[in-house]
């Protein structure tokens, strides 16, 4: 009997879980050869061979298509086999390999609450499974997970797909020109339980909040004469698997996320599905100066953070201490007092119920209070829950280069009358001491904020404020969901072994990512009316990326090299140029965003200085026709591309954050067993590859803050390649940061 018709008698194993799945020797040979290359005789045709010779086993031993081998079975011949064959070391090497998956199986459904492991769960790092068990897996009121990954995922997914299926053309009409009747749409969000997975899309059921989900946006597009059908009509399409094709735009979202490609910011993966439903990680409040205002915006901020949201403010119209308050013949307290206000609420308010707030505090340089809201935080325990940041204009700086006194004029927020002089040089100096003291206050830059700011003209009003982390600027009451595409996961193999990076597959990747942040728009359960309203006027989305430093090891590319800036000018270039031709297509088949036509853009201007900053003939891209498009059809989305700090995305991803460089690429972990050293992946591989990976090596690279530099063993390439946030120069931080910003619309968190 051949080999193929040995493998013809066994069909089917018998998985860990009671569950049946296809025989594959492939994945036999596959486990013997991870044995082998623990040993250092990686050989892909020993491998299988004894793969082979195992098959041969199974069936001498009575194992047939009626008479299905258990995964047990399989591995003890496998040792059995290895032994026979003369190769000791390999079975206990396998021996090892089979104790340490179990040991990862036990731990795994340990951390996830599961008797079986799910499919993402065997895929995921450990790791990464704690992440997504920590905070977005759903749990009962006993705090018991009930939710696995890919539930988690496939709910996210659902809502997504929602977002596509309410185009379809049975159902939407772009010229606006339909009625129908809302208030029958709105009934059935008085009985969602009796809803609960009655609706599916293919084998995609919505639960209650999906469905909530659904009738909102029905209702969103009907009041704009965008519905063809009434929503009793929908759920027959529904009902009558006339919108089934949508299941595979479900299954694509899903496996965007389940691949680690790509990742939306945490409120999505939190609360997607859910009864909170809110999907944005970014939010700016106004706080103009009035009691009821103050306390609006204060409320407003509790729900955010309740939600999953972190807030920016601007406090720079609140009148400065000690101010004549009018209506009380008092005076006023000032804005640092109402900053330590919505720090107790952000203190004693969880984000989604996972996790404290996030706040980012401006206040402007000509503020009275300027000088008091900078010194603020040198002392501990002062908002701790807080970003601070100063904000400055043109006439600060020119005040500071170029007048020969410095002077420079706090103005009264109430009727902006000069209240006191102050030296610009001392300011700055000021600010310079204080962030060295406690790493706050930065500076935001409202003049580069606002160079290019194509919606200040539908506005009235230029941006003044910022998401906690800086890369998000927003008007009063908007709103910007982000995702992060993983870069390192878009590299192909070459036949020599050397990576390249696809560029074809990172346009499909931005292209899909850019429907799916759009989607959410749509689908999003806003925690207060005035910012669902904001939000779609402007449908601002911040898509980005994470993995930079990853992939540039993959490339063998140095960060900090001529070549490591001018791919990751590309990269960024390609990503907001993709982004915004998707946006503009969206645009063409639902509609460009409400208040794009009284923006620039119908002048031929767009968001981007490296458009306008960079000679033409270093583009990568056709600017000039994209801006064509913009103004023939409009564009979906007023900005379309953030760089976020991507701390815990990038966990999950299981990649670097951001495009940071990496900060350690070991670091040692001490337990009561002893110590343990965390690797980063590739790393770990090329050490390896170069006979170097030991506990010796791994502890000297530990010692040396994470870097290989001046470790006489590692070879000067690998030095020089696999660079960390220490090893190189502050400059090259900034210039990184800067061949990022000439193309990002929005900005880019520097951590």
């Amino acid at each position: 009997m051949d080999n193929s018709q040995i493998e013809n008698t066994i069909n089917e194993i018998r998985k860990r879980s009671g569950a049946v799945a296809a025989f594959n020797k492939d994945k036999i040979s596959n486990a013997i050869f991870r044995a082998l290359a623990a040993t250092s005789k990686a050989d892909r045709g020993l491998a299988d061979q004894l793969a082979d010779n195992v098959v041969n086993k199974l069936v001498e031993q009575g194992f047939t298509s009626t008479r299905s081998p258990t995964v047990e079975d399989i591995q003890d011949i496998v040792e059995s086999t290895l032994i026979d064959s003369g190769n000791s070391d390999i079975a206990k090497a396998y021996i090892v390999y089979r104790h340490e998956r179990r040991k990862l199986r036990d731990e795994k459904m340990k951390v996830l609450n599961l008797k079986a492991l799910d499919p993402v769960s065997k895929k995921f790092d450990l790791n990464c499974l704690r992440v997504l068990a920590s905070r977005y897996l759903f749990r009962n009121g006993k705090n018991e997970i009930i939710e696995s990954p890919t539930q988690m995922f496939e709910r996210v997914a659902i809502l997504v797909g929602i977002g596509d299926l309410m185009y379809d053309s049975q159902v939407f009409d772009v010229s606006g020109n339909s009625k129908q009747d809302v208030e029958e749409a709105k009934s059935y969000l008085e009985k969602l339980d009796a809803f609960d997975y009655k609706f599916k899309v293919g084998d995609y059921f919505f639960n209650k909040w999906h469905f909530r989900s659904l009738i909102n946006h029905y209702v969103t597009l009907a009041n704009k004469g965008h519905m063809k059908i009434s929503f009793k009509e929908l759920l027959t399409l529904l009902a009558a698997k006339k919108l089934d094709s949508y299941a595979d735009k479900i299954t694509e979202y899903f496996d965007l996320m389940v691949s680690q490609d790509f990742l939306p910011n945490s409120p999505t993966m939190m609360n997607a599905g859910g009864r909170l439903g809110q999907l944005s990680a970014c939010f700016v409040l106004g706080m103009n100066d009035g009691m009821e205002e103050i306390m609006k915006s204060t409320s407003d901020a509790a729900l955010i953070f309740k939600s999953g949201g972190g807030v920016g403010i601007n406090y720079s119209d609140l009148r400065e201490e000690g101010d004549i308050v009018a209506s009380t013949s008092g005076v006023a307290s000032g804005p640092v007092s109402f900053m330590n206000i919505i720090n107790t609420v952000t203190e004693v308010v969880k984000q989604g119920g996972k996790r404290r707030g996030a706040n980012m505090g401006i206040i402007e340089a000509w503020h009275p209070d300027v000088e008091k809201f900078i010194t603020n935080k040198t002392e501990p325990g002062v908002l701790e829950n807080f970003n601070v940041s100063v904000g400055v204009w043109e006439d600060f700086w020119h005040a500071l280069v170029n007048t020969s006194d410095g002077n420079y004029v706090l103005r009264s927020p109430r009727d902006k009358k000069p209240v006191k002089e102050i030296n610009a040089h001392q300011l700055i100096d000021l600010i310079a001491l204080s962030a060295w003291k406690s790493a706050e206050p930065g500076l935001i830059f409202f003049d580069q904020i606002n160079k290019y700011n194509v919606f200040a003209k539908a506005r009235q009003a230029p941006l003044r404020a910022t998401n906690p982390c800086g890369e998000q600027s927003l008007y009063p009451y908007e709103s910007c969901n982000l995702g992060s595409i993983n870069l390192v996961n878009l590299v192909k193999r070459q036949a020599d072994g050397n990576y390249e990076f696809d560029w074809q597959r990172y346009e499909e990747t931005i292209r899909k990512t850019t429907r799916f942040l759009d989607n959410i728009i749509d689908v999003n359960h806003y925690p207060v009316p005035e910012i669902n309203v904001a939000s779609k006027e402007s449908r601002r989305i911040g898509l980005g990326v994470m993995g930079v430093a990853d992939l540039l090891y993959k490339l063998r590319i140095p960060y900090n090299s001529k070549e490591g800036y001018e791919l990751q000018s590309k990269l960024s270039e390609a990503l907001t140029y993709y982004s915004m031709e998707e946006s503009v297509a969206l645009a063409k088949s639902r509609g460009e965003f409400p208040l794009c036509s009284k923006t620039e853009y119908p002048e031929g201007k767009i968001p981007v200085a490296g458009y306008y900053e960079k000679p033409k003939e270093s583009h990568s891209y056709e600017w000039d026709a994209l801006i064509e498009k913009i103004k023939q059809y409009g564009i979906r989305n007023v900005l379309t591309t953030t760089v976020a700090p991507t701390g815990t995305l990038s966990m999950i991803a299981d990649c670097s954050n951001g495009m940071e460089p990496a900060f350690a690429l070991v670091f040692e972990k001490r337990v009561t067993v002893g110590r343990f050293f965390y690797t980063n992946k590739i790393v770990e591989q090329v050490l390896k590859e170069n006979n170097l990976y030991n506990d010796e090596i791994l502890a000297k690279i530990a010692d040396n803050y994470g870097s290989l530099k001046g470790i006489d063993e590692i070879p000067q390439w690998m030095q020089d390649v696999f660079v960390t946030a220490m090893d190189i120069h502050w400059s090259d931080h900034l210039m990184a940061q800067g061949v990022w910003q000439d193309w990002i619309g929005n900005a880019i968190a520097k951590t």
